[in-house]
């Protein structure tokens, strides 16, 4: 169930950065790319932090937990809204950089040993209906510069971090 949960929340972001892309044609696709690259690169993750975990098998909760909430507080204090230089990207480049960060959270959930299988499927559930939402409803979901949003995901990310500290 956490995974569910972990899941969602690593999945908004794209809803903040494709709502103020300017795409016109190809909408599907870039939210099937997305959500392919949002089951990839955790697949990665969870790689890198099985290995890792093994590693440092004492430390792998406290390794783990520090990596989430440095992760959600980078969330917190990111400050780039609809001015950023990221609309004027292409949009397959957008995908893969919303992608990336997909990448150093799963590594920490592959510490934890989180069911891989059930936050990789959700992930690009997710990520796809998000994405595509954004995509084609932007103009009515009124979401502003999306600094509220990032700013539940980041203190959702840091709580999460806190809470496996002392797991």
């Amino acid at each position: 169930m956490v995974e569910l949960v972990a899941a969602g929340i690593t999945s908004v972001d794209v809803v903040v950065v494709f709502a103020f892309l300017q795409v016109k044609e190809g909408r599907f696709g870039l939210a099937l790319w997305t959500s392919f690259l949002n089951m990839f690169f955790p697949f990665l993750g969870f790689a890198t932090g099985e290995l890792s975990s093994h590693l440092f098998a004492e430390w792998s909760s406290l390794l783990s937990g520090i990596l989430l909430a440095l992760i959600g507080i980078h969330m917190l204090l990111q400050d780039d809204g609809p001015g950023s230089t990221r609309k004027h990207l292409p949009p397959a480049l957008v995908a893969l950089a919303v992608s990336l960060d997909t990448f150093s959270v799963s590594v920490s959930f592959g510490m934890l040993h989180f069911d891989k299988t059930l936050f990789i499927l959700a992930s690009g559930l997710f990520t796809f209906i998000l994405s595509y939402t954004a995509l084609i409803f932007k103009e009515r979901m009124g979401l502003g510069d999306g600094k509220n949003i990032r700013r539940f995901a980041g203190i959702a990310l840091l709580v999460m971090g806190v809470m496996s500290c002392f797991r």
